[in-house]
């Protein structure tokens, strides 16, 4: 009973954090959507609520480059059970509150493994709280699937931890569910090392503890992967049709953690912060922020001689910090080349997330065990030489770091001296700040302790929230309350919109420097623009379009219209295949003061057949159903991307079908006022169905009958 309660005070505690980190979502009704949240994941939230609200799965995307695969999407989660949300909010408030609601899913399931791991309610509630607020999490939510699937890394650590205690079938089967919500939370790469890390651990407790539950273990793992192939098996294939399977070693270290920002663990702002409108740091704020607070850091360190299971994640943390430094480390060279799937994944500074969970976790474990020493007087002295070094050259060094940035590079007139100054200002204000948290974390540990952990909290709180609190801006609602009047101009034309440089939308609206306003008016000026998928939201579709894993064909069709509109826009050979893809309108500018939609001359045309350029009428009867009457005889093209699963029928008789022109759909009419049906029905998709059904068999299986056996011994005892 006394656990029950001390889980649901922690529970409560938790939900505490998440609502004062996303006050104003939980309390002022404001909604996020500074990023990819307001580019990409909130009209992709928009497309699948519209159709859900119908019934309809969409398993097809026709708004985006032609059209893309939904289903298998991996920065997608149709099949996540928080999709369950959508039909009853709307997409912007559903995306706030599930990142309030996954922010507290990845405290208590962090509380749960902690103490399957022994340790006593205050280490675990401050190693849960520490990993809340840390750096690798709270400014990760922009990626709504990203930060469902680092929520979820506590709790298969827990289910892992669970099966390695003891290999019942139930625990089993809860492993299995566990390990499938990874997988369909809506992030393969985090999916990827959160099982590379509970592998990992699952060695290491064997090796040291000499147990033998590998084959309940795999088996857990196993069921997860056979009840998420709806998800995976479409995926895979959507990766064969994509650059991304194979991406380069310079392609995969878009994001590295740089040398010089490794002490951005001790000042998070060492090289100012995006809501400060200063950053200057190469990449961007939100891939390179790991701080987990200065006694959590300590307590991890602390406690690497007391426990070995501190040491193991003390290694976790350093390995994970060491691929997070790219090509530039070396050991993220050794794992692109050993490491199966590791070719699929940029952005090595994403193992931050797996560095922060380890240091979190060797500080609940080194807690209890952190004592006063007077090496710990050390680290007082090391903040305070860096706040001289930053004093004295801080300003020198953040404007050799942006200077070195591949996006600013190309901008000069993002590095003023002006923000330099700023950013260096921050800098020192921060750097100070952790030369007195430091100086109040040695003196913490002089206090008993009782006291030392209540004071402790304190701290951490103090140091941590006010990051977190600022790391994720809000709008009011009303940004969102109407249509732009561009997206009305787009639909008139009855056509897809081509965006032949979003360059200029990205660099007025989407700045790694700074957040800009927050207010309506500005955001409804951003969503005019139309620039990434903000039409889609509205019922756009484009021929362009923001989509990270795109099908190649389609992507490159579209990269080709773009570089001929760019070179000559009057063009009369670039303006018929404009039509003839079913392009209505352009968006254009040298800049955002200057941006325009302008509708074509000639009525775009979607489908027609190879002897005519006369428009055939088309039908979207979903999203993955298309139908066109009154074809006449000859070969007909549809300007929707070609892609495997794609299914046509003419008067109900099912015919194959050809790439016309490098990328759409073609079949052969041989009766005039023919009735074509083209259907997407992908085979990876109805095979990733069955599997998926009978993992769900195999698991309620396995649950009942792990129930029946417990009754019957329970009724076995009480005879």
């Amino acid at each position: 009973m006394l656990h029950r309660w001390q889980h649901a005070a922690a529970m409560g505690w938790h939900l505490l954090v998440a609502a004062c980190v996303f006050w104003k979502v939980a309390f002022a009704q404001q909604v996020l959507y500074w990023g990819d949240i307001m580019l990409y994941f909130l009209p992709m939230a928009t497309f699948v609520q519209r159709w859900l609200t119908q019934g309809v799965l969409p398993l097809w995307n026709p708004h985006l480059l032609f059209g893309q695969p939904f289903v298998g999407n991996p920065q997608e989660w149709l099949f996540y059970p928080s999709s369950l949300l959508l039909p009853v909010l709307h997409p912007a408030r559903y995306l706030s509150y599930n990142t309030l609601l996954h922010l507290w899913l990845g405290g208590v399931g962090m509380w749960f493994f902690l103490r399957t791991l022994g340790c006593s309610p205050r280490p675990a509630l401050f190693g849960s709280t520490a990993w809340m607020l840390c750096g690798a999490f709270v400014p990760r939510a922009q990626f709504p699937g990203m930060f469902q699937s680092i929520a979820l890394i506590g709790w298969l650590l827990w289910a892992v931890e669970r099966v390695l205690h003891e290999g019942k079938a139930g625990r089993v089967a809860v492993l299995s569910v566990v390990t499938t919500f990874m997988l369909l939370s809506g992030h393969a790469q985090v999916a990827y090392m959160a099982l590379l890390l509970s592998v990992a651990w699952a060695g290491w407790r064997t090796l040291r503890t000499g147990g033998r539950r590998w084959l309940p273990l795999l088996a857990g793992i196993a069921g997860g992967i056979l009840l998420s192939a709806l998800h995976w098996l479409p995926m895979l294939q959507l990766l064969h049709e994509t650059p991304r399977i194979q991406l380069s070693v310079q392609g995969a270290n878009r994001f590295p953690l740089r040398p010089e920002q490794i002490p951005l663990l001790l000042i998070p702002d060492l090289y100012g912060t995006p809501w400060q409108g200063n950053w200057l740091g190469r990449g961007n704020y939100w891939e390179s922020a790991y701080t987990v607070g200065l006694l959590p850091l300590m307590a991890a360190i602390g406690g690497h001689r007391f426990r070995p299971e501190a040491r193991f994640w003390l290694a976790v943390a350093v390995l994970s910090l060491w691929l997070a430094l790219g090509t530039s480390g070396g050991l993220y060279l050794v794992a692109y080349y050993l490491l199966p799937g590791m070719r699929a994944f940029h952005d090595p500074a994403r193992w931050l997330v797996l560095a922060d969970f380890a240091l979190c976790t060797a500080a609940a474990l080194g807690w209890e065990h952190l004592r006063f020493s007077r090496r710990w007087l050390m680290l007082p002295l090391v903040m305070a030489l860096l706040a001289v070094l930053w004093s004295w050259q801080g300003d020198n060094l953040t404007d050799w770091a942006a200077g070195r940035d591949v996006i600013r590079a190309s901008r000069p007139e993002t590095i003023s001296s002006e923000l330099v100054a700023s950013a260096h200002a921050t800098a020192v204000h921060g750097c100070l700040r952790g030369v007195a948290v430091a100086s109040l974390a040695v003196a913490t540990l002089r206090l008993a302790l009782p006291w030392r952990w209540w004071v402790s909290m304190a701290l951490t709180l103090m140091e941590l929230l006010p990051f977190a609190m600022a790391a994720n801006p809000t709008t009011d609602m009303a940004t969102f309350s109407r249509a732009p009047t561009a997206a009305q101009t787009v639909l008139q034309t009855g056509g897809r919109l081509l965006v032949p440089d979003p360059a200029p939308m990205w660099r007025q609206y989407v700045s790694y420097l700074r957040y800009g306003s927050a207010s309506p008016e500005y955001l409804r000026r951003w969503q005019e623009m139309l620039g990434s998928n903000i039409g889609m939201m509205w019922g756009v579709s484009e021929a362009s379009g923001y989509e990270p894993v795109t099908v190649r064909r389609a992507v490159r069709y579209y990269f080709h219209l773009a570089q001929r509109w760019k070179q000559l826009p009057t063009d009369s050979l670039l303006l018929r295949d404009l039509q003839r893809a079913g392009v209505g309108a352009v968006a254009t500018g040298k800049d955002a003061a200057h941006w325009r939609i302008l509708p074509l001359p000639h009525p775009p045309i979607r489908a027609r057949t190879s002897s005519s350029n006369q428009p055939l009428a088309v039908r979207d009867l979903s999203p993955q159903r298309v139908e066109i009457s009154n074809v006449p005889a000859g070969e007909l093209i549809l300007a929707d991307t070609a892609y495997p699963g794609w299914r046509v029928q003419i008067d109900g008789v099912p015919r194959s079908w050809r790439v016309a022109e490098g990328v759409f759909r073609a079949v052969t009419v041989s009766t005039p006022s023919a009735r074509v049906i083209w259907q997407y029905e992908p085979d990876s998709f109805r095979i990733g169905l069955y599997l998926s059904l009978l993992g769900c068999s195999l698991v309620v299986g396995t649950t009942a009958a792990s129930l029946l056996a417990a009754w019957a011994s329970v009724a076995r005892t009480e005879g």
